[in-house]
């Protein structure tokens, strides 16, 4: 049975789009639908009528009843929503022409399906909030957080814009510095399908070690575990520097940490990496703060400087370390630990498209992670040691006494062979760029320390060059020749 829910005599407006809508957007048309959409099943009380629950939460929430429209969203003040048996999150959203919200509803239980162009992790915590508050009864406190369409009018502004700019200037300067890739291996990921294993960690006595790292150093609880990761995995891929993506960093604003939108553009956090952490939280207050001050940019803008870098650099940025700390988001329950004890357990797999990812659930109470981890680039008894090492690195840093962290979590470098070479902040495997201009058409290719190409080809070295730089994506292990010479002429990758 399919029942329309219908709403009117709400706000109309329109706007332009956030500049976290214009990125989620792109995704949401391109993407694999299980990768953009959310699917979240609830129990449903006796007798709660499903109707004036949704009609509730579309009331509250914009973002809800937005549809978008070239550059423009457009919040609807009359309109429909459709409740069925079932909410299907595997068919993709008709952005200009569906409100973001499926509801399925089987006997005592309903299924909420939306986007990432409505909310982002955290805005769905805050929708889901208030439906569990609205199917009991719970009065709802007033919304302080701004709509989508105000946001948007902000970030348009001369203000908005200028910060904006600047944000582009940082990411241009970071994007110069840090790896490709830190857990660098010959991996290629041509019909991957992304179904990463999935380590919950829960420490209580990482949690007090968090409130005295805070007040002894100033930087924040984040901060500290996003510090750890960044160091562990730096000290496992044998970089002096590595780059985290973090894709909550904008709900630092306390304004905006209700907020019901995406507003997950991703910050990006060079730490530099050392076994002392005390020397890695040393630097970490100001790079998080620089980082999450320029997390909010125009996602075309960002692409074409990207684009530039990365043909500068002969090189294709992995997503091999992203942060997402949902902490804010109110997840609650018992903690599992007491002491300075570290839990861990497997989780099924789940369908992530990045190489790692530390998800934070809890930081007070209770540490309460999840690490993501692709095992050709971080096997189980890795991910097993790095997950547990981040609680164990911050317990030790508590009382200052984490001056190795390799030995406290018993994480070591890859071991490389001579086949690897260390330029540009980043290990390379020369066998993988022989591989990437041999499938870019040369033939008879070698590549010796300095990255020199050497090579017959029917392509002129810019062709060549232009050749690797379309095939890099998903080659972990390689970056583009330095210079190629090649039948007929030579002259620079780069």
């Amino acid at each position: 049975m399919i029942f329309p829910v219908n709403f009117s005599g709400l706000p109309s407006r329109e706007g332009p789009l956030t500049h976290g809508q214009a990125n989620m957007v792109r995704c949401v048309r391109t993407d694999p639908p299980e990768h953009m959409n959310y699917r979240v099943v609830r129990p449903l009380p006796a007798g709660v009528p499903v109707e004036e629950a949704v009609l509730a939460l579309v009331t509250r929430h914009e973002s809800l009843r937005t549809t978008f429209h070239g550059d423009v969203q457009r919040v609807h003040g009359s309109g429909e929503v459709h409740v069925g048996a079932a909410a299907d999150h595997t068919v993709r959203f008709d952005l200009e022409n569906e409100l973001p919200l499926r509801v399925g509803v089987a006997g005592d239980q309903v299924t909420l399906v939306t986007t990432h162009s409505a909310a982002d992790a955290a805005g769905l915590a805050v929708l889901l909030a208030d439906w569990d508050d609205i199917v009991v009864g719970k009065p709802l406190e007033a919304v302080t957080a701004p709509q989508p369409v105000d946001v948007a009018l902000a970030e348009t502004s001369a203000a908005g814009r200028k910060r904006a700019g600047a944000a582009l200037r940082y990411w241009e300067g970071a994007l110069t510095r840090v790896p490709r890739s830190t857990l660098a291996v010959s991996v290629d990921d041509a019909g991957h399908e992304w179904r990463l294993p999935r380590l919950r960690v829960r420490s209580a006595g990482a949690a007090r070690a968090l409130t005295r790292i805070a007040a002894r150093t100033g930087v924040s609880a984040s901060s500290a575990v996003l510090a750890a990761y960044a160091a562990l995995a730096g000290v496992r891929g044998g970089v002096p520097l590595t780059g985290v993506l973090s894709i909550s960093a904008n709900r630092f604003r306390p304004d905006l940490r209700s907020y019901v939108g995406p507003l997950a553009q991703d910050a990006l956090v060079p730490v530099p990496v050392s076994r002392d952490f005390g020397e890695v939280l040393a630097g970490m207050r100001g790079a998080a703060l620089g980082a999450y001050q320029n997390s909010r940019f125009d996602a075309d803008a960002l692409i074409s400087i990207m684009e530039r870098v990365q043909r500068d650099r002969g090189l294709f940025f992995a997503r091999d370390l992203v942060f997402n700390d949902m902490s804010g988001t109110g997840r609650t329950g018992r903690p599992a630990t007491s002491g300075d004890e570290v839990r861990a357990v497997w989780l099924p797999e789940a369908t992530l498209p990045c190489r790692t990812a530390l998800w934070v659930h809890r930081l007070h109470g209770e540490l309460d992670l999840t690490l993501w981890a692709d095992p050709r680039v971080l096997p189980r008894d890795d991910a097993f040691s790095l997950g547990e090492g981040i609680a164990k690195v911050l317990i030790a840093a508590a009382d200052g006494n984490a001056d190795d962290i390799s030995e406290i979590s018993g994480i070591a470098p890859i071991e490389r062979d001579d086949s690897w070479v260390f330029t540009d902040g980043q290990w390379v495997s020369l066998p993988e760029v022989t591989r990437l201009v041999t499938d870019a058409g040369a033939i008879a290719a070698s590549v010796d320390r300095d990255l020199v190409c050497r090579a017959e080809s029917a392509l002129t070295p810019g062709e060549l060059h232009t050749e690797c730089l379309r095939l890099l994506p998903g080659r972990m292990a390689a970056i583009t020749p330095r210079h190629y010479v090649v039948a007929g002429g030579e002259g620079p990758g780069r």
